[in-house]
């Protein structure tokens, strides 16, 4: 789902109401999401594996994604996504 998709002047335009998610993921959920991406195994997600997450979920303009997944989600500003990042990330942006 876009960033953009719950910005209130795309309400209404055949874009999803914030009301109308489905039953939020787990944290224990999504941390093995985390993990099916993280393939180094290092407990981050590095610029390359967002990139690559977007991809196989195919996603269009997955540069574009992860340029905006790291610089909202990075709070620690080390380059990477943690899994307590990823975590809030998420549920910030009612990607779940």
């Amino acid at each position: 789902m876009s960033p953009w998709t719950n910005h209130p002047k795309n309400l209404g335009k055949g874009c999803a109401k914030p009301d109308n998610f489905a039953t939020p993921l787990s944290e224990e959920h999504l941390i093995k999401i985390f993990n099916r991406f993280d393939t180094s195994g290092d407990g981050l997600l590095s610029r390359e594996e967002v990139k690559n997450a977007y991809n196989l979920l195919g996603k269009s303009f997955a540069g574009l994604r992860t340029w905006w997944t790291l610089l909202v989600g990075d709070e620690n500003g080390d380059g990477y996504i943690n899994q307590k990042e990823f975590i809030k990330l998420v549920k910030k942006n009612h990607l779940t």
